[in-house]
């Protein structure tokens, strides 16, 4: 199916560049700037710029004064619309991903290599290790009048693959191992009005704010 939007851009762009909490570190956000292409190849080179964290891939562009030259990414959040013949107003706070499966191909008519990612030792499903349920049934808690769910299936197309492919890239990468399993994926609503991104926004900031309170980072001596 083919859509002139993509809401999961419309989303990141409203995101805060930061958000404070009161006793609590402050979150910031970065957001990663390229423009992507659909294509398999294209996913891997995603996981590994983000985990590496060159500052000048991400927004907001760095302040002439900045001296970080690389961000130490405490999580990643991958966003993408529903699609698939899913009920198009819902959330879904994916907890796994597929190593194998993936039948359609990206644009440039290239497969996922579910046979290399064997051989590099990757299993079949990869999960996060944020719990996802705790952090669903604190949202769920602030949006209950939305149809905000947990999902196991998020669709064995890129949205999918992303997830396995930033959860994969730590186990691949020495330099990044202790950051195993800080990979979650959100899918949200085809609405795209002001008042819909504006609801999206404020869903992702308080799922973003319930995985920053969870365990997984309580030995995190910084701003995440």
């Amino acid at each position: 199916m083919e859509f002139d939007y993509n809401t999961s851009l419309m989303v990141r762009d409203a995101l805060p560049e930061s958000i404070e909490r009161a006793g609590k570190r402050k979150i910031r956000i970065y957001k990663y700037a390229r423009v992507t292409r659909d294509t398999y190849e294209d996913v891997r080179r995603v996981s590994k710029e983000i985990w590496g964290g060159q500052r000048s891939l991400f927004s907001p562009k760095p302040q002439a004064d900045e001296t970080e030259e690389n961000i130490d990414v405490s999580l990643i959040l991958h966003l993408g619309m529903v699609a698939l013949g899913w009920k198009p107003d819902q959330f879904r706070f994916e907890t796994v991903a597929r190593r194998d499966g993936y039948e359609l191909p990206g644009d440039d008519g290239q497969h996922v290599d579910s046979k290399q990612l064997k051989e590099l030792g990757l299993p079949k499903s990869l999960a996060t290790s944020f719990n996802i349920e705790a952090a669903w049934q604190k949202v769920k808690a602030k949006f209950p009048d939305h149809p905000i769910h947990l999902s196991d299936d998020a669709g064995l197309y890129f949205c999918e693959f992303r997830l396995y492919s930033s959860l994969a890239e730590p186990l691949l990468t020495e330099s990044h191992r202790k950051k195993s399993g800080r990979t979650v994926f959100q899918h949200l609503p085809q609405g795209h009005t002001i008042e819909a991104i504006a609801l999206a926004r404020d869903i992702t900031v308080e799922f973003i704010t319930s995985l920053a309170d969870d365990h997984l980072l309580e030995e995190e001596n910084h701003d995440l």
